[in-house]
């Protein structure tokens, strides 16, 4: 079953709203059981490859330009160490402030508003702790 284009940009789209969200947005539209920080660039590494993959001949210079510079510095983050991909790093860190303004550099290359995504947060499965066996 192929995916209709539209709703392919509009997940690209809403990923990155969510990157170029407040704080406080960011880490309340995601469920409590995942690691937060690396599914905002998770989501966007989803949506842009699939874009990239299937549309990139109807991109122009400015918005593949963007999409690499946020797409770099989600990869500077990660191959930087464990310590970006924390809430608390989301909430006060200059890396994820600078994540912000690239996002919102998309956005306007794009020409889509900066406003709050729709939460996603179904589309997670929370598995249960497994129980520990009894001890005799």
């Amino acid at each position: 079953m192929e995916v209709p284009k539209d709703a392919i940009f509009q997940r690209l789209k809403h990923s990155v709203q969510l990157l170029a969200s407040s704080p406080e947005i960011q880490l309340q539209l995601l469920p409590s059981f995942v690691c937060k920080a690396d599914e905002l660039a998770r989501d966007f590494d989803l949506w842009q490859e699939v874009t990239l993959h299937n549309y990139r001949g109807d991109l122009n210079r400015s918005q593949l330009s963007a999409l690499a510079a946020l797409d770099e510095k989600l990869g500077w983050l990660t191959h930087d160490g464990v310590k970006h991909w924390t809430d608390e790093a989301v909430r006060t860190s200059r890396e994820w402030q600078e994540v912000r303004c690239l996002a919102n550099r998309v956005l306007d290359a794009f020409g889509w508003p900066a406003e709050t995504p729709p939460s996603y947060a179904h589309e997670y499965v929370g598995g249960k702790q497994p129980r520990r066996p009894e001890r005799n």
